[in-house]
């Protein structure tokens, strides 16, 4: 019998993890980035502010903008959280962005450090993603230890960071982490500043049972969405060895696993792909969806044991 790893029959709410506005270092107000975000089509949006005691880029208080949200349309309270001992970061500071703090939640104090800080957030309970992690080297000892402390997920795109410094991806620590036994999730994000040059680049598609952020809170930390800066991901089914996967018309549907694994499946426009596990037993399988644009989606890990 089929058994759904993910499904969007009952509808996904689209959304931007990741950005800033002029609370922070960003270009555009809270209303414009919440009004931009709506008008493109987007369901939620996190005005993630840097957090940290520096004036030049960083807000010394979390950017609530909740008095903006409407039935439509809600944000999240978020922040990028700062602190030192980040090796080669030009402030030694770590990125670490946090959706669903609570109000209240405090700037890191001068000696926590970036797992500490992880950990804080989770036990506040807060989404947490391991942020741009090839735009500022992030190692992999420093990844695992995010990952240790409780960090939910990593951004294998990130907008601003592909098309201002060409360093966007983050599959390579999304790997790592998954072959020491990780079960990382997969995002997406803007990290937008300049709306619109930087924005509409990189989203999440959550499957939760309501717009609520509690319910998108909820949706995120069980794994339920998909990453997105094109194609759309429809279904994934398992059935014994097999997985299924339907999606919008794309060029190439991609099952990736562990040990450097892979099967492709191409065609010009195809919606479907199945995959028989048996060749390879894999541990944990995910799944990139590639447009004839060459915009990606990526399904979350499946583990198989």
């Amino acid at each position: 019998m089929a058994i759904p790893l993910f499904s969007a029959a009952e509808g996904t709410y689209r959304g931007n993890l990741h950005g800033h506005s002029t609370h922070s270092d960003g270009l555009n107000s809270p209303a414009d980035v919440v009004r931009l975000y709506r008008d493109a089509g987007y369901d939620f949006t996190c005005l993630s502010e840097h957090y940290w005691s520096n004036p030049r880029f960083c807000a010394a208080t979390l950017n609530d903008a909740s008095a903006l949200d409407r039935d439509d349309f809600i944000t999240l309270l978020s922040a990028e959280l700062h602190c030192h001992g980040k090796l080669y970061d030009r402030d030694g500071l770590w990125h670490i962005v946090a959706n669903g703090l609570p109000p209240g939640f405090a700037m890191a104090g001068e000696t926590e450090t970036g797992p500490e800080l992880v950990s804080r957030a989770v036990a506040a309970g807060a989404y947490v993603t391991i942020a741009h992690p090839e735009w500022y080297s992030l190692t992999d000892a420093e990844a695992q230890a995010l990952a240790e402390a409780g960090a939910h997920g990593v951004e294998i795109y990130n907008h601003a960071s592909a098309i201002d410094a060409a360093r966007g991806g983050g599959t390579a620590t999304v790997d790592y982490l998954l072959h020491q036994g990780f079960p990382i999730h997969i995002t997406a994000t803007d990290d937008s500043h300049d709306i619109p040059r930087d924005a509409f680049g990189g989203w999440v598609m959550v499957a939760a049972r309501e717009l609520t952020s509690g319910a998108i809170l909820a949706a995120l930390k069980a794994g339920d969405f998909y990453a997105s800066t094109g194609p759309d991901i429809l279904s994934i089914t398992r059935d014994g060895t097999v997985i299924e996967i339907e999606t919008s018309p794309v060029q190439r549907i991609i099952l990736a696993a562990d040990k450097h694994h892979a099967e492709p499946v191409a065609g010009d426009g195809i919606t479907r792909a199945r995959f028989d596990l048996k060749k390879f037993d894999p541990a944990f399988v995910r799944i990139a969806a590639i447009d004839a644009r060459g915009r990606s989606a990526w399904s979350n890990p499946y583990w198989l044991g």
